[in-house]
């Protein structure tokens, strides 16, 4: 069904193209963007920079006196030749368009191609204009990046393009950018709109320690390219019109249109690279195309690449206090031997070294007809979305008691020592258990979105707008089969000095011999989640004049996500322990690893291993065999429907300097859970009505300077895990795990103040105060209840007859206090003696404060106050660049602070918290034009080759570090 819609849409679009195909020219009006523009009356200079900047056009003068000329004031929708005839009329003064920009002169001067100011200018300093410009329009306290921007940074995804906002920071995987956390908050809690509409779309981490298979509300925007976008707004403030959910902030991202240029565009674009990691070359072609003719537009955009990425490094099960069961420890000093029996010692467990390999698809499509007339203004938009590969993950690590070298009995500890923190920082084995394990995975995500976005101009004052769009997304990891193998050897582990964070691991035998392992267990897992989304808005917007307008909307949103997992553990491993199968590694389905810097040793072709005894790869026959129906399984299905009916008015007043947006909206959801976790199937409902108002003013100094004040409420939706949470009676702790049907969304009371600069051409400077309550925070809490009146639960598990219980669910129980502060800067200067050659700074630094009170999932007691999770205190990002018309050059240097990322009762037996340390990726850029439509481009990402550090326990003992490599691009770009 899917596919044919889709067939069906790629038809209608080539019809669109054959219909807009210019069969003759038009008038060059035809042929402008139109845009809208409003400027208040003002010197004619500023208005002129102002056009520069929103056509982004180069506008040259022959003199600077003009600036002394006043010019009347713009609004409304224009093309540049109709707004710079309005613009010079009360003048002397006529205007010119030629392929080097616009010149401004008297009549006998128009025709000099050799102008001697100028205004402004197009390339990288005209993309930071337009992005300044947007920002300034904004009602809302915004941050803005135009599709010239986008590419002029080596950015390979829309999160790597947002790192750059003040008070964003992003996480990665595979050295990539994935998910955004905007001023200190949770994925969760950022909105992600797609063309006017809520979306979301999730992937997945390969590591364990950061969460593989995590389910939330982020939307993981490593699935597509920039290439297909044309604009990223942050919304940091709210108004009544937006939508709910966004906590922290709202990205509101566009596709490209026809009209955004009109006329006949295409571009081509090709690159090629490397990784220092990996010997095979990345690749990355994309392609749009665009015409219009009369009221009508179509655009086509593809984008496809290939790479293949390696991680490697070093990283542990955590640390625990441990005795050495079954271990010789005579030759150890008394006090040494003392405390590690008595349990004192924190003991690293797993000492793995880890490579993570795999080859990454990433395909985007995107496609639009569009209709604009005065009366009406339709786009159907269309993005396909496909992140896909095959996963290999390779471990080898000690394997024996609690993860530990020691063989009961037969290991002997030779030599050890312990630091100032009472951890064994290096222990050296005799006949010690050493284990490997090798996992392929096929994993992908797939994303399909339709939107109409449409306006109607019902008369010189009343205007409609509307939005109606479905989007589905599905994340499918069918296969991910793991493969163990088991021998013994002498070992030791050194985590002393310059091994501090990265182990040096040592192994007397050689690991890459076939002969040495033996084979331990089989596992197999398959995992699908699929997120659906329906939207329909409409707003009425009634406005006397452009100082005030007054709007009335209503929207409803139709949220639905299911998850379906399946897991086998320890197939094989009775009859291997036993002796009843030959436990023999097949030596032609094995092969060493070579790529780690530290080791060698012996892996597996996982698939292979599965066939060769007798074991299927697909999930759903291997659950039917005899070897699965003898081993540990487990199933986990769930589904969340949302339903949302939103009600909104907004007032904008504008008074000479003032300009004041108050709005309200009510909005009424409601919630339905079903997990098959319990039998029967379990089934809760939530229902609540929000109202959430909001203020935001705007007071200008001067025609260069200006105050914004915003405060409003907003929602943070609790996360999809605290809805889906598993019902059971722990008999033996008395303790039951249960729901709450009064669970409320988090909420937010915000308060924000900024002063913006915008000076003479690109300069601009900003400082931004912030405030949130954070208020009904979602924490898990206990409770004695009696039997009598947990009867909610009688069917669903078993309980007591009588007696208490002490209940265990999440709460609105805490609240938190955030605040911050971000500036941003843009400094653009002439290079001495060259004023056709440019310079400049970008620069943004941000920090923010916050804690929260984090409570035991398991037992609902109060652990510790600490740092929200995600929140790093600073954040920063430098770019300095040059630029000439044919050549610029660019340098981006980016900071972030160390973190927690979560307080994870799971692992509260090894660490009060789990974090990252601080990073600082450096990316550059050159780019060379060749006349108006070639450019040849060189790129460098992570210069630095930034060893990300994630780190065990409030004590920050090393868990997880890995590096990504250097990346190295070249490619070229033809536009028409």
């Amino acid at each position: 069904m899917r596919a044919g819609v889709n067939r069906l849409f790629l038809m209608v679009l080539a019809a669109a193209f054959f219909i807009v195909a210019p069969h003759a020219n038009g008038s060059s009006n035809d042929k402008q963007p139109v845009k809208r523009i409003y400027t208040r009356v003002q010197s004619l200079g500023e208005s002129l920079r102002e056009l520069s900047v929103r056509f982004g056009q180069s506008v040259m003068t022959e003199s600077a006196e003009y600036n002394a000329v006043t010019a009347p004031a713009l609004s409304g929708e224009y093309t540049l030749s109709q707004a710079l005839e309005i613009l010079l009329k009360p003048t002397d003064l006529q205007y010119r368009i030629t392929s080097n920009g616009v010149i401004v002169g008297r009549v006998e001067n128009t025709v000099s191609q050799t102008p001697i100011e100028e205004v402004s200018v197009t390339g990288l300093r005209a993309s930071l204009g337009a992005s300044r410009e947007q920002k300034r329009r904004n009602d809302v306290i915004s941050d803005v990046i135009v599709s010239s921007d986008l590419a002029s940074y080596p950015d390979r995804n829309l999160a790597e393009s947002m790192q750059r906002i003040p008070g964003m920071s992003i996480t990665r995987e595979a050295g990539e950018g994935r998910q955004i956390m905007l001023r200190g908050l949770s994925p969760d809690f950022t909105l992600v709109m797609l063309n006017g509409m809520t979306v979301l779309a999730n992937n997945d981490s390969p590591m364990d320690s950061r969460l593989q298979k995590q389910r939330d509300r982020s939307f993981d925007l490593n699935l597509f390219a920039t290439d297909l976008f044309s604009e990223i707004q942050v919304l940091k403030t709210y108004d009544a019109e937006l939508p709910t959910g966004g906590m922290a902030g709202i990205v509101a991202l566009s596709t490209a249109h026809p009209f955004d240029h009109p006329g006949l565009h295409w571009n081509v674009s090709a690159q090629g690279g490397n990784n220092q990691f990996v010997n095979s070359l990345s690749k990355r072609i994309s392609a749009m195309v665009s015409n219009t003719r009369g009221h009508w537009g179509a655009l086509f955009s593809v984008v496809y690449g290939t790479r293949d990425y390696q991680e490697m490094g070093a990283n542990t099960f955590r640390w625990r206090q441990i005795r050495p069961d079954g271990a010789d420890i005579s030759a150890l000093s008394a006090n040494i031997a003392e405390q590690w029996q008595n349990g004192e010692l924190f003991v690293p467990r797993g000492n793995r070294y880890s490579v993570w390999q795999s080859d990454m698809d990433r395909t985007g499509i995107g496609a639009s007809i569009e209709y604009k007339s005065d009366f009406a203004h339709v786009s159907l938009d269309w993005l396909y979305g496909r992140l896909s590969g095959e996963r290999f993950e390779y471990h080898l690590y000690p394997r024996g008691y609690r993860s530990t070298p020691v063989i009961e009995n037969e290991t002997r500890v030779v030599d050890a020592v312990v630091n100032e923190k009472n951890e064994l920082v290096y222990a050296d084995y005799l006949n010690g258990q050493v284990g490997t394990e090798s996992r392929y995975q096929q994993v992908a995500t797939n994303y399909n979105q339709w939107v109409i976005n449409l306006t109607n101009q019902w008369g010189p004052t009343l205007k409609g707008k509307g939005v109606i769009g479905w989007e589905q997304a599905r994340y499918d990891m069918p296969q991910s089969n793991k493969a163990y193998m088991q021998g013994a050897t002498d070992i030791s582990v050194d985590y002393r000095g310059k091994y501090s964070r990265f182990a040096n691991i040592n192994y007397k035998a050689d690991l890459t011999q076939a002969d040495f392992w033996r084979m331990k267990e089989l596992d197999a897992e398959s995992y699908f989640a699929t997120t659906a989304f329906f939207n329909a808005r409409y707003v009425v917007s009634y406005a006397e004049d452009v100082s005030r307008e007054w709007k009335v909307g209503v929207d409803w949103v139709s949220f639905n996500n299911q998850t379906d997992l399946f897991d086998i553990q320890d197939l094989l491993m009775n009859d291997w322990e036993k002796g009843s199968l030959k436990s023999t590694v097949p030596i032609e389905l094995s092969r060493p690893l070579n790529s780690h810097p530290r080791l060698s040793w012996l892996t597996l072709d996982t698939s292979a291993v599965f066939n060769a005894f007798g074991l299927p790869n697909n999930i759903g026959a291997l659950k039917e065999s005899d070897v699965a129906m003898r081993a540990e399984q487990r199933a986990e299905r769930d589904e969340i429907n949302e339903h949302r009916l939103g009600l909104f008015s907004s007032l904008t007043l504008g008074s000479g300097n003032w300009k004041v947006n108050p709005s309200l909206r009510i909005e009424h959801e409601n919630i339905a859970v079903s997990a098959s976790d319990t039998e029967p199937e379990l089934h809760r409902y939530l229902s609540r009505t929000h109202w959430l108002p909001a203020l935001n003013l705007r007071y200008s100094i001067s025609a260069e300077s200006m105050l914004r004040l915003a405060l409003s409420r907003t929602l943070g939706r609790p996360q999809l895990d605290d809805l889906t949470t598993s019902v059971r009676y722990d008999e033996e702790q008395n303790i039951l795990y249960g729901y709450n049907e009064k669970l409320r969304p988090y909420s937010a009371y915000n308060l924000d103040i900024a002063w913006e600069e915008y000076a003479s051409d690109n300069n601009r400077f900003a400082i931004n105060a912030f405030s949130k309550f954070l208020d009904d925070y979602i924490v898990y809490v206990n409770e004695t209840k009696p039997v009598s009146e947990l009867a909610a639960y009688n069917g669903s598990i078993s309980l007591p007859d009588a007696g208490e219980v002490t209940l265990v669910s999440a709460k609105n129980a805490e609240q938190s206090w955030l605040y911050g502060i971000e500036t941003s800067a843009e400094i653009d200067m002439t290079w001495p003696g060259n004023p056709q050659n440019h310079f400049g700074v970008v620069g943004i630094v941000s920090y923010t404060r916050g804690k929260v009170r984090y409570y035991n999932t398991d037992t609902g007691e109060l652990l510790s106050v600490k740092g929200l999770p995600f929140l790093s205190p600073w954040l920063a990002n430098l770019t300095t660049y040059w630029e000439s018309y044919d050549l610029s050059v660019r340098l981006s240097v980016t900071y972030r602070d160390d973190y927690v990322a979560r307080v994870d009762s799971r692992t509260l037996q090894d660490e009060d918290e789990t974090g990252f340390e601080d990073s600082m990726y450096v990316d550059a850029v050159v780019a060379w034009h060749i006349g108006d439509k070639w450019e040849v481009r060189f790129e460098a990402t992570n210069l630095t080759n930034q060893r990300e550090i994630q780190y065990s326990d409030s004590a920050h003992r090393p868990y997880n570090t890995a590096v990504s490599g250097r990346d190295y691009y070249v490619g070229i770009t033809y536009r028409y």
